[in-house]
């Protein structure tokens, strides 16, 4: 379970200043100025084989559009996690290898109004586990 998950629950959780405040002070989120109010959404990847279920995920930070990618088992394999603005967007990639308990983050820099897409999955010896990948999920990027 990545650190923003295991702050604020599954799927689509609304957050306070403070809680955006304290995860930033805990190094789970970047983030520049305050926020009243945030939505956290995730994503996260399926079993398959030895791989559990949510060994990775995805987590979109709707104040400043910061999306996380985070290892959340000791399975070897590391994660990817794809991202895009609008159904249409380029697909942009974020990789985490760095191990359990580890998330690579990324401002999308989307406007307010747009939708951006997530999708991930394990990825081991470089190789992409396709069985482990979540479905394309469609959240809204402002607050």
């Amino acid at each position: 379970m990545s650190f923003l998950q295991s702050l604020l629950g599954s799927k689509r959780r609304s957050v306070s200043a403070a809680a955006v405040a304290f995860a930033v002070a805990a190094g789970g989120l970047v983030t520049a100025g305050s926020a009243s109010a945030a939505e956290i959404y995730d994503v996260t990847t399926k079993p398959s084989g030895s791989y559990l279920s949510a060994a990775g995920s995805m987590d979109l930070a709707t104040y400043g559009e910061h999306i996380s990618t985070c290892d959340n088992s000791t399975d070897g394999a590391g994660v990817i996690g794809y991202w895009k603005v609008g159904s249409g967007g380029t697909v942009h990639s974020l990789y985490n290898g760095k191990g359990r308990g580890t998330c690579e983050d990324v401002n999308a820099s989307a406007s307010e109004s747009s939708r951006i897409y997530l999708k991930v999955c394990l990825r081991n010896n470089g190789t992409v586990v396709t069985a482990t990948c979540s479905a394309w999920e469609s959240f809204p990027a402002g607050a």
